[in-house]
């Protein structure tokens, strides 16, 4: 028997099957691992897009107050030597938001630290980021429809915006025609309630009912090509966009059905208000790994001038 595959049998590390051996051996050398990992992929954050972000407020800061001033009286004509000149005043309204913690975090032992080393996996890199997508994950659920528990408010739930309703809605079964309606009577209805203090220039939609604009004709004879959606905003003089969302897909009044958001895109109108982005705190051991601890503070849509919005359910 060969020397060396004796020793390799005395030590368990070889059976009489030296071929065998040498095969497996020789696969694994050769077996090919793809340096491209395929990870899940998620659906895109929107809601730092869709809503301006500030982060003037201090991480500090428990709750976000901001002042509403507001003139009245009226001018008159006067006599000459009027001595009863009509009073001007102003009035300001104070209102409190709440600034709430949004945590997540990860963890690697000694031995991944090692194995990481060894491969080249980075799987402290990996987890970190997973931590963070948890994060702005939920920075996107607030944006859009806030957390009640917490007492936020979202771009779609605020309760002083006023929803209009359509004039036909029901979408799937409208006609071209009734769609352009509907969201031109959502336009109007805002401009008009505001008095042209605040023109609207955004539109946002879930994805369902942004596919009918995107792709539902406006005329089966002529210009076959031409959308509901191209029609709508060559026609409309106020809104330059629109876009989908899937976080509106179940955002009504009733939370089963789409909602359409129209309002001026504009950090005068609303604000998501973001006082500490994220964040990560200084590893801690515990045992034989290590904790990262991650943090990000909110203070969720604030809207400023709810007349600058409208919402619109059932199409």
């Amino acid at each position: 028997m060969d020397t060396i595959k004796f020793v390799l049998m005395s030590l368990g590390l070889v059976n009489d099957r030296w071929d065998d051996n040498y095969t497996a051996v020789l696969a694994k050398q050769l077996e090919y691992v793809k340096a491209q990992t395929y990870d899940i992929k998620y659906p895109a954050l929107k809601g730092r897009q869709l809503v301006p972000v500030s982060n003037e407020v201090d991480p500090g800061a428990e709750t976000i107050v901001y002042r509403q001033w507001d003139d009245f009286g009226m001018a008159q004509i006067i006599a000459n030597y009027a001595d009863d000149l009509p009073l001007a005043d102003t009035l300001v309204e104070e209102t409190v938001q709440r600034v709430q913690s949004i945590g997540s975090a990860y963890q690697y032992s000694v031995q991944d630290i090692r194995r990481s080393a060894m491969s080249g996996a980075n799987l402290e890199q990996r987890r970190a980021r997973a931590a963070r997508r948890l994060i702005e994950q939920k920075i996107e659920d607030i944006a859009a429809v806030g957390d009640t528990s917490a007492g936020l408010t979202g771009l779609a739930n605020n309760v002083n915006v006023t929803a209009i309703t359509p004039i036909t809605g029901n979408w799937a079964t409208a006609t071209s025609e009734q769609i352009v309606a509907d969201l031109n009577k959502l336009v109007a209805d805002i401009v008009t309630t505001n008095k042209e203090s605040f023109i609207p220039d955004t539109i946002v939609l879930d994805l369902s009912l942004y596919t009918i604009l995107a792709t539902k004709r406006m005329s089966t004879t002529g210009d076959s090509n031409y959308t509901i959606l191209k029609a709508f905003l060559e026609g409309n003089p106020y809104i330059t966009s629109i876009t989908a969302w899937n976080k509106l897909a179940k955002a009504d009044a009733a939370g089963t059905g789409s909602r359409i958001v129209c309002y001026k895109k504009d950090p005068e109108v609303l604000t998501l208000e973001m006082p500490q982005e994220f964040e990560q705190l200084a590893p801690q051991a515990k045992n034989l790994a290590f904790l990262v601890p991650c943090h990000a503070r909110t203070g969720g849509v604030i809207v400023y001038y709810p007349v600058a919005m409208g919402y619109m359910d059932g199409c």
